[in-house]
């Protein structure tokens, strides 16, 4: 390839700038979703390159079999099986335990909360870690120390040195003494901030470190030389197995020799892709890495499509070339000349569009930003793609300018590129049209969905209430002194307790009910899903009473929708309220208890879309009843005043103040009900966010691949239209043949492509419990607007050819 070459395919591209912008910018935005998924994919692949044999270390991991229930792994371990493993002789080295928590560090007026990590010194080691300045280990074994990141230390302590200064965790003082740098994307530990994990800020007490059925923690170790991971996971098994907890489980546990729990030995290699939401995201990583893949397909197309055109346009300049001597050789080099330059200049763009788009699709995805996007290796990687690319898109022009008659050509007789040409166009457009549809049906399946878990009766309304969540070891005092001086501001409508956010899933209780007043003989016991609220909780969410009423401070009662009411075998809510209720409930602190019914409300949905709906029961309770236990995970929940703004900010400015008056040594959390309700959607409307950009892409992609088609047919059918127009033909009878060859190829991909975005969207819609009732709409919405597309693509080209001189058309 010669300067020359260059040359020539930097003046093509100065001779249409438009199609040389439609071209570039395509294949940019294709190639930069391209690159930044394959290197976020690439980095969940890599292990930590911190770690030495990452796939000799393992984690610990518990999967609960309680009979009724369906679980998944925890992706954590009991600590009790520590100390079971280091008594066995377990072929494992470095044998480490950690605990995440979250605690308010408070330096003089700064407060920050931050997730801290509880550490084995045996983890230094294990994993690697290096300090910027200090002693890591000594930190880890002492009880008043902390490690901070160096971007917590900063926020902490601004621009002095924060080594050997002290800080507030929560109740207790603790001296920085180490400091460590920032984790880099793939780093296995990535809490900013680690304290030993016999540290009194850990707050884990003997009943944590000894429980075998709580999950508080994970437990790494590194396979000593010739075990496996299989083989540590048969020891664990055992080690629970015959575990003193086994004696004190129900019966039905452990009947006919069903097993309890199950363990297994995890290599962290394997992390990234465990659990509900690992799987979810690389789920969406590579769902997302294909329909990149079919972005860069429809933008190669548009390529080919567009050298196409240009070429059967460039016949006479290639004819002269050929005259004088150009060889095959030299016009595939010429040909993959212009060919790397469109290219070379998309993947420069493409580079800058990824680094623009990085923040955006990593906080998307809740993945940390990947610290290669512009490192040397992925970025030859993109080099070595885009020349392998440029390689193959220029064969097909170079094999049609090889192919042309070059005398016809100086004479003045224009050639086309023959029927195989065109039925290779005509594909390679139904391709297009197909990707498009398939792309955009499944982008409005998503948004529907999506539309309707947000706006779906629930029962109850959230909007505008807030909620605030109770201060790690509150005392049940401190919580209603709170609440009275929330109370008394005059901008508080109502206040309530209850166990968590209503819908947000972060507690779920069942228990088994069975009617009293129908003695032993009661049947089977009903499952109902508690939650713990106060009387106050159905006048602040607006839920009303179908009978019964509520007596604030009333204890043992319980509060049934319409769903649990009929469960239990009652058919007017009359007749359950004031009868009596026995409970048990699951788990493995099984209790009995008894409760009167005081009231019915009608039916709440407190589940995600993707569970079906359950019967509720609400055990009225007192904050003093449920905060008297230590750590509180209750939230009080507060709804403003008609006419006052709902806002986070102006709740927080309101609040703040009596916080802090009463709650000094912790950060306010706060957060709009609503907000918190959407959390079990999150995944779904971040996944629905990039479908959607793929889709308008996609469009714009296929639009596009119209706007060339347009050309090339107005081009080979300008005398045509041009004859049609002489004889009195209107523009719209003129253009007849022109709009029938893409009605056809837009027909065939319909056929195509329709039928598949139907199947994969029931797919999708089938995890849901709840769906919105959508039909074959988002097809035939996707079908409109790439019409839409195809029609404004076309008319361009249709509207020039029709104002065209008719003498320059027949002369050429």
């Amino acid at each position: 390839m010669r300067l020359l070459d260059l040359r020539v395919a930097a003046r093509q591209l100065r001779a249409e700038p438009f199609n040389a912008s439609v071209l570039i910018l395509g294949l940019a935005l294709a190639l930069a979703a391209s690159y930044l998924l394959a290197v976020m994919l690439g980095e969940r692949y890599r292990p930590d390159p911190a770690l030495q044999e990452p796939e000799r270390i393992v984690m610990l991991d518990f999967h609960g079999n309680m009979p009724g229930r369906q679980e998944d792994w925890f992706l954590g371990a009991p600590f009790a099986l520590h100390e079971a493993l280091q008594k066995s002789g377990a072929p494992l080295q470095h044998l480490s335990r950690s605990s995440n928590d979250w605690l308010t560090l408070r330096v003089g007026e700064r407060q920050q909360r931050s997730a801290v990590l509880a550490l084995d010194v045996s983890a230094v080691e294990l994993f690697g870690l290096r300090s910027l300045q200090g002693d890591l280990k000594a930190c880890l074994s002492r009880p008043d120390t902390i490690v901070l990141r160096q971007s917590l230390a900063r926020q902490l302590f601004g621009e002095r040195p924060a080594l050997g200064q002290l800080l507030h965790a929560g109740k207790h003082m603790l001296s920085v003494c180490a400091l460590l740098a920032d984790p880099g994307s793939q780093s296995t530990l990535r809490e900013p901030a680690f304290i030993g994990f016999d540290s009194p800020a850990a707050e884990l007490d003997e009943e944590m470190r000894s429980a075998w059925f709580q999950i508080t923690g994970r437990i790494y170790g590194r396979l000593a030389p010739g075990a496996s991971a299989a083989q540590v996971g048969a020891l664990a098994q055992a080690l629970l197995d015959a575990s003193p907890i086994m004696k004190q489980l129900p019966p039905d546990w452990t009947a006919d020799g069903r097993k309890a729990a199950f363990m297994r030995a995890l290599p962290i290699t394997r992390l990234p892709f465990e659990g509900r939401e690992g799987r979810l995201r690389v789920q969406a990583l590579w769902a997302l890495g294909g329909v990149a893949v079919l972005l860069l397909s429809l933008a190669l197309l548009n390529f080919i499509n567009l050298s196409s055109v240009r070429t059967v346009q460039r016949q006479r300049e290639i004819a002269v070339r050929k005259s004088l001597g150009l060889g095959p050789r030299r016009l595939l080099l010429q040909f993959a000349a212009e060919a790397q330059l469109s290219i070379a200049l998309a993947a420069a763009l493409a580079v800058l569009l990824a680094w623009l788009m990085v923040p955006w699709l990593a906080g998307v995805l809740q993945l940390p930003v990947p610290d290669s996007l512009l490192q040397a290796l992925p970025l030859l990687g993109l080099a070595a793609g885009c020349t392998l690319l440029g390689g193959l898109v220029c064969l097909y022009p170079a094999w049609l300018a090889w192919r042309q008659n070059a005398a016809a050509a100086l004479q003045g007789r224009q050639a086309s590129e023959g029927a195989s040409g065109r039925w290779l166009r005509r594909t390679l457009t139904v391709l297009q049209f197909g990707v498009a549809l398939l792309v955009c049906s499944l982008a409005l399946i998503l948004s529907l969905q999506n539309r309707h878990v947000l706006a779906r009766d629930l029962g109850f309304d959230p909007h505008g209430v807030l909620a605030l969540r109770m201060p790690d070891g509150a005392s049940p005092a401190l919580a209603e002194d709170l609440r009275q001086a929330l109370a008394q501001r005059p901008e508080v409508q109502a206040l309530a307790w209850s166990d968590s956010v209503p819908g947000s899933g972060r507690i779920e209780r069942e228990g088994g009910f069975l009617r009293a007043d129908l003695g032993s003989d009661g049947g089977e016991a009903r499952k109902l899903r508690v939650v713990h609220v106060d009387a106050d909780f159905f006048t602040l969410y607006r839920i009303p009473l179908l009978a019964g009423q509520l007596r604030t401070g009333e204890q043992d009662t319980v509060v049934l929708d319409l769903p649990a009411l009929r469960a239990l075998g009652w058919a007017r809510a009359e007749q359950a309220v004031g009868q009596d209720l026995r409970l048990a409930y699951t788990g493995l602190a099984q209790r009995q208890q008894s409760w009167r019914i005081a009231a019915v409300v009608p039916q709440l949905v407190l589940e995600s879309t993707r569970q079906p709906s359950q019967p509720h029961a609400f055990a009225l309770k007192r904050s003093e009843q449920v905060l008297a236990t230590g750590r509180g995970a209750w939230v009080l929940n507060l709804r403003l005043r008609e006419g006052e703004p709902a806002s986070l900010a102006r709740a927080e400015a309101l609040i703040a103040p009596i916080w802090k008056r009463y709650v000094p040594d912790q950060a306010l959390q706060l957060e709009a009900v609503e907000a918190a309700m959407q959390e079990p959607y999150r995944a779904d409307l971040r996944l629905a966010e990039l479908v959607t950009a793929s889709s308008v892409l996609a469009l714009a992609l296929a639009g596009f691949g119209v706007y060339a088609l347009a050309a090339y047919l107005v081009q080979r059918h300008a005398r045509e239209l041009v004859l049609r127009k002489l004889y009195g033909a209107s523009a719209g009878q003129a253009l007849t043949r022109l709009l029938r060859e893409f009605a056809g190829l837009l027909l065939i991909a319909a056929l195509l492509a329709l039928p598949l975005s139907w199947w994969l969207g029931q797919s999708y819609l089938s995890q849901f419990a709840d769906r919105a009732a959508m039909g074959l709409w988002p097809q035939a919405l996707a079908l409109l607007g790439l019409l839409l597309v195809s029609l404004i693509a076309s008319l361009h080209h249709g509207l020039q050819a029709m104002a065209m001189r008719p003498v320059l058309a027949l002369k050429s």
